[in-house]
């Protein structure tokens, strides 16, 4: 611990306030200091968030204070405002007293010249921190209600809607996409299912409002939408994330919409018919009990997207042909990829058999204990502090998103500008999941190969096969994905030619090609 008295400076502001004078960074850190002298405290180091909210916890140099705290190196944190720190007055009540208080350290608040380590100051913080969270929940509400009498108006509150274009906060119709929208509807009236559309639709060259090719999800939405007979629908599914979980969905009345239709109400309902008719005939992937182990491990020879489950129906009788498709092509079709079936029973007692054969060689079982002990002696620690930088980005995203949508919904951002914005912004959100993804599951398999020891990796693979053939459907494919990374076979589906293990990346399972192959 240093000697003397420290303090740390902690600045921060959201997207929205940097525009306010007076909140700046540079002008909390230089009352603050001033404030520090003040006080007999020498500034340990300041740490600055910019372009934060402070709903939360999840920024980088909050986190980066913590660690200092956690470390002893000063004795007070210095903040201008209370919400600087956090607008949940339950994190800052937890910080003080799990903390702070047992380190012997206190907050202090500049603007009233409050001190956490008093009991005024505590019942102060208390009061000043349950503002800011009703303050904050009651900004959140404001911008709801606002959006809500718009759609009573029916007036549009932002997104992308394909066969529209957004003009002075409008929808208009755009006549291209509109002439796809038709040919979808009519389709769907005809009979045809998601996939037949997309092969249609993507086979004319026309794409999505992203540029991609339409996949059955982009054909579901679409023919479920009522937004294309001029109904605003907005608020149908208003906090469905939290509310469906309680059964407590409440949606908001259908109104007639300030922008025009696409398709007649006619071949709407007809359409809808054809909906509810595919869905009374349709049987759940959940209602086949056969298993399909393999899905999303064994990879497709042609594209490299894992393979799902397929089914075909035996002639006279009452049961079904197994296969793996690709994935790509059962959400996009034939312009994506093909098929590539791969007979499900055939490849699932293949990768059995080179497994148990596998397990069966002593030398594997050592080159699996050599790699993880060398995982083992890796530090997690850069891995750590990336990911965590990656969720403080995807944070600050996400609140420019929110951000450009209040400030569209209050007229300070025309529709051309928000439409760019919004979507180069969704862009770089994807781009982290995706980051974020990757970099989790290298801390996965780090992690796994910490807290496994050498006789639990002997037992684990020498019982693998009496474990798989007592095991159920679910905890077979558990099985499977626990041990297999990634299945590839030929390109012409008739040989298994690579069974990579997840424990340790450089060991592989070539398969026996004098084995039986498909015929």
């Amino acid at each position: 611990m240093k000697k003397g008295k420290f303090a740390a400076i902690y600045t921060r502001v959201s997207t929205d306030e940097q525009k306010k004078e007076g909140c700046s960074l540079e002008a909390q850190e230089e009352e603050l200091r001033e404030y520090a002298a003040a006080k007999g405290y020498t500034v340990f180091d300041v740490y600055c968030d910019g372009g934060y909210s402070g709903k939360d916890f999840n920024r980088p140099h909050i986190q980066r204070l913590f660690r200092d705290m956690n470390e002893e190196k000063f004795e007070a944190i210095l903040v201008w405002r209370l919400d600087r720190l956090s607008r949940s007055n339950k994190d800052i009540l937890i910080l003080i007293e799990n903390e702070l208080e047992p380190r012997d350290m206190k907050l202090l608040v500049k603007t009233c010249d409050i001190d956490s380590s008093t009991t005024n100051g505590q019942m102060f913080i208390s009061l000043q921190g349950t503002w800011a969270s009703y303050e904050r929940k009651i900004t959140i509400d404001r911008v709801k209600s606002a959006m809500k009498q718009k759609a009573k108006n029916g007036e549009f509150n932002g997104g992308i809607l394909f066969g529209y274009d957004v003009v002075n906060k409008r929808l208009v119709i755009n006549e291209q996409e509109a002439h796809a929208i038709n040919h979808i509807f009519e389709l769907r009236a005809q009979g045809f299912g998601y996939k037949a559309i997309a092969n249609i639709i993507n086979a004319t060259g026309c794409k999505t409002k992203k540029g991609n090719n339409f996949g059955i999800d982009a054909i579901r939405r679409i023919v479920h939408n009522k937004e294309y007979v001029g109904i605003n629908t907005w608020g149908k599914k208003e906090d469905w994330n939290i509310k469906r979980r309680k059964g407590k969905v409440e949606e908001m009345p259908e109104r007639e919409g300030k922008h025009d239709g696409i398709i007649s109400l006619e071949l709407w309902e007809k359409v809808q018919t054809i909906n509810n008719m595919h869905k009374q005939a349709f049987t759940p992937v959940k209602s086949y009990s056969e298993n399909f182990f393999l899905a999303g491990v064994i990879k497709c020879p042609q594209c490299g997207a894992g393979m799902v489950m397929h089914k075909i129906k035996m002639r006279g009788k009452n049961d079904y042909h197994r296969y793996y498709m690709c994935q790509g092509y059962h959400q996009r079709g034939k312009i994506e990829c093909s098929s590539n079936l791969v007979r499900a029973d055939w490849i699932e007692q293949e990768v059995l058999y080179v497994l148990r054969q596998s397990i069966n060689n002593m030398n594997l079982v050592d080159e699996v204990l050599e790699k993880l002990e060398l995982d083992s002696l890796q530090d997690k620690r850069p891995l750590e502090l990336q990911l965590n930088e990656l969720k403080m980005q995807l944070e600050k995203k996400t609140i420019m998103l929110d951000s450009l949508d209040e400030n569209y919904l209050l007229g300070e951002l025309d529709a051309n500008n928000f439409n760019r914005l919004s979507s180069k912004v969704q862009e770089e959100i994807d781009e982290i999941n995706e980051m974020l993804a990757k970099k989790e599951r290298e801390l996965g398999r780090l992690n796994f190969g910490t807290q496994i020891n050498s006789k639990m990796v002997i037992e684990l693979l020498k019982d693998f096969d009496s474990l798989f053939e007592v095991a159920d459907d679910q905890e077979k494919k558990v099985l499977i994905r626990s041990v297999i990374k990634e299945i590839q076979v030929s390109k012409d589906r008739k040989k298994l030619e690579r069974v990579s293990l997840w424990i340790g990346d450089d060991i592989c399972l070539p398969a026996n090609n004098k084995r039986r192959t498909v015929s």
